[in-house]
């Protein structure tokens, strides 16, 4: 059967800015804000934007990032 490719995601969504240290704060909501309102670069990997995981990347995902960021939200999903 036809798998789908292996997803650049790692452990959980949220390193948008893509550091190698996985770590998700401050400089991953600047980069999202900054894609999503300023034209800014695009995330090199888009599943690590999709917080929710509903195959698109939009307002919710960027409140659930600052939720989880600075006020003990809930966890990104995992990756796929």
């Amino acid at each position: 059967g036809f798998e789908p490719p292996p997803s650049c995601c790692v452990g959980i969504r949220g390193n948008v800015n893509g550091d190698g240290q996985e770590n998700i704060d401050i400089s991953d909501v600047t980069f999202l804000v900054n894609y999503m309102f300023r034209g800014g670069a695009n995330p090199a990997c888009e599943d690590e934007a999709d917080l929710n995981g509903d195959s698109s990347v939009d307002i919710a995902d960027l409140t659930g990032l600052v939720s989880y960021s600075f006020r003990h939200g809930p966890a990104p999903m995992g990756c796929p």
